[in-house]
C-alpha cells in the first residue's frame, strides 16, 4: 500500500511541455512581427509579466495570456493586435505532454488517487488532460479557487476537495516559486521533478528529488 493517498501535480512545465509550447509561440509571432528581440529575453518578459499579473485580482487565465503578450510587446516596441493575445491563448490547449507522462500515469493511477492542480482555466485543463489520455479524480483550477498559484489559497482549497490529511499528499512539480514552496507550507509532501538537472535554489529543501518521471511509481510505493 502507498504511503500516499493521494499524488497531485502541477500541469504546465511538470507534465505539459510548457516551455516548449510558448517558445514555439513566440518564435513564430517574432518572425511574423519581423522583429530582432533574441527569444530568451523576450521569453524571461513575458514570465516576469505574467507573473505580475497572476499576483493581482482574479481574472481567467486566457485574458492573462491576453494581457501578458500584449504588455511583453510593447516592453519591446513591438506590435501587438488583439489577435496575437486570441492566438496565444488558443494555442496554450495544444502544448504536448512529455512523451513519459501518459505511461507513467497510468502506473501511478493503479496505486494511488492522481490529480492536478493548476494555474489554468478548466476548459484550457481539459484538453490538456485529454492529450495524456489519462482520467485524473480531481483537476482543480485557479478559475475554481478565484486565485494563481503561488498563493497558499489555491493550495488550502485542494486540501479541502481531496479530503485528505496534507502529509498524505505528495505534490510533484518543476517549479520552486510557483508549487514547492506553497505545498511544503500547508504541510503536503513534495517532489522536486527537475529533468534539466538544475542546481537546487538555496533555502529550499523538497521532501524528494526525481530527475526521471517514470521513477515516480516506485517512489510512492507503487512497487
Amino acid at each position: 500500500m502507498s504511503r500516499f493517498a493521494w499524488v497531485t501535480f502541477d500541469c504546465y512545465g511538470t507534465l505539459i511541455d510548457w516551455d516548449t509550447g510558448i517558445r514555439s509561440f513566440l518564435q513564430n509571432l517574432l518572425a511574423h512581427k519581423d522583429a530582432t528581440v533574441d527569444l530568451d529575453t523576450l521569453h524571461r518578459k513575458w514570465e516576469e509579466v505574467q507573473f505580475d499579473l497572476i499576483q493581482r485580482e482574479y481574472r481567467p487565465y486566457k485574458d492573462i495570456l491576453r494581457l501578458s503578450l500584449e504588455g511583453t510587446l510593447k516592453e519591446f516596441g513591438i506590435p501587438y493586435e488583439p489577435s496575437d493575445g486570441d492566438a496565444f491563448a488558443a494555442s496554450m490547449p495544444t502544448w504536448q505532454p512529455f512523451p513519459d507522462v501518459p505511461p507513467t500515469l497510468r502506473e501511478l493511477k493503479r496505486h494511488v488517487h492522481i490529480a492536478i492542480i493548476s494555474n489554468t482555466d478548466n476548459d484550457i485543463l481539459r484538453e490538456s488532460v485529454k492529450l495524456m489520455g489519462v482520467e485524473f479524480d480531481a483537476l482543480i483550477t485557479a478559475e475554481d479557487a478565484r486565485v494563481y498559484k503561488p498563493n497558499l489559497r489555491i493550495f488550502e482549497f485542494a486540501l479541502q476537495r481531496l479530503g485528505e490529511a496534507p502529509d498524505r499528499i505528495l505534490h510533484v512539480a518543476f517549479g520552486f516559486q510557483y508549487d514547492l514552496v506553497p505545498a511544503k507550507q500547508v504541510g503536503m509532501t513534495t517532489c522536486w521533478l527537475n529533468r534539466t538537472g538544475e542546481p537546487m535554489p538555496e533555502g529550499v529543501m523538497p521532501d524528494f528529488v526525481l530527475t526521471d518521471f517514470t521513477k515516480l511509481p516506485p517512489l510512492v510505493g507503487g512497487e
